[in-house]
């Protein structure tokens, strides 16, 4: 199984931030084109292909709207739409290699004949759902996109008023508003479908910039909540993917052509919804009033630091120990990683609204 690298470069606070921008945004970048060739020609060799084009897709448009500040506009915007293009073309053979996996899973487990019917529709929408992945990656190289992101790393400079910020404080103003929104969605109406997700959403967001931003933060602060936001990722993965499953079986019902996997359909309708209930229960008692407290206090303090680093997180009375990803975060696909799972950037909310509607189109 291929993975994604892990983190991104880190730097002194003190270095300008033009320097680490260079840097962080050629690694970013760099990622997305090792990833592309693989997800276009090698998908059916492991699924993990095409799941790590849209993790690199991810981390390199956290990267660019972390910078953008630093970044030309025009060439922000060829970059972006190639990315984005990238994305859309991963994203519905992604969710089939989902709903497959966990299709020849439960169907193993059944008695139902109709399963096999169901099994090579799925299997024929995800063979189909490869074309524009192939298609994405041929644009891309097409248009040059290795050279267009080299160009646009290297044209990375301070372009507000005033001297040039240092990393450190740079990395806390921009990192402030993201907190910002996450906490408005963390008290959130747990039987709110929508709002568990929106939440999912400002997670990933503030997940990918404690990857980038962690040495600016404080080492201790970024190595306790990596963790625990892999932990919301999973749990707010798998409910997403049973609601997105339960949205996908319901439209199929209404398809034309699938007469013969019906039986199996609403099988796997009941089966989700269960899943999904038991998924939001369990989240329901992990993600505390107390738990949000604690962690918007621990964040307060990060970005009110003058000297990122200087307050120990592990000292403070109320902290909780630093937590692992558990078995319950794991769907019934099995041990499969999401873009939750890995330490990587991305996801404006615009970009994986598009995706959640896409899960449910697949």
């Amino acid at each position: 199984m291929t993975k994604a690298k892990k983190s991104a470069p880190q730097f002194k606070s003190t270095v300008p931030v033009t320097i680490a921008a260079k840097a962080s945004l050629e690694d970013r970048l760099k990622a997305v084109w090792q990833r592309a060739p693989k997800a276009a020609k090698k998908a059916t060799e492991d699924v993990e292909n095409v799941h790590q084009l849209r993790v690199s897709v991810r981390r390199a448009s956290a990267a660019m709207e972390l910078y953008a500040p630093l970044l030309p506009t025009k060439r922000t915007r060829v970059l972006k739409k190639q990315l984005r293009a990238l994305r859309k073309a991963a994203g519905p053979a992604r969710d089939l290699d989902i709903l497959k996996e966990r299709v020849e899973k439960h169907s193993a487990e059944s008695t139902e004949p109709a399963f096999a019917a169901l099994l090579e529709f799925v299997r024929a929408r995800r063979a189909a759902a490869q074309r524009p992945v192939k298609r994405a990656y041929v644009k891309a190289k097409r248009q040059d996109f290795r050279s267009n992101a080299k160009s646009l790393a290297k044209s990375a400079k301070w372009r507000g008023d005033g001297a040039e910020p240092d990393f450190g404080t740079f990395a806390r103003a921009q990192f402030e508003p993201m907190t910002d929104r996450f906490f408005a969605a963390a008290r959130v109406d747990m039987s709110d479908i929508e709002a568990l997700h929106q939440l999912r959403i400002e997670g990933k967001t503030v997940r990918y910039a404690i990857d980038l931003l962690s040495s600016a933060l404080g080492g201790k602060f970024a190595k306790r909540n990596s963790t625990v936001f892999a932990k919301l990722q999973n749990k707010l993965g798998d409910i997403n993917d049973h609601a997105s499953a339960v949205d996908f079986y319901e439209g199929l019902l209404k398809a034309k052509g699938i007469r013969g996997c019906k039986p199996a359909i609403r099988e796997m309708i009941e089966f989700e919804k269960t899943q999904l209930e038991s998924s939001r229960e369990d989240f329901s008692k992990w993600w505390s009033i107390e738990r949000v407290s604690e962690m918007q206090q621990q964040f307060a303090d990060a970005i009110s630091l003058d000297d990122a680093g200087t307050i120990d997180q592990e000292q403070r009375p109320d902290a909780h120990p630093s937590e692992e990803p558990d078995a319950e975060a794991s769907s019934v696909a099995g041990d499969r990683q999401r873009d939750t799972t890995e330490n990587d950037s991305e996801a404006t909310p615009e970009e994986d609204t598009e995706l959640h509607a896409n899960s449910s189109k697949a």
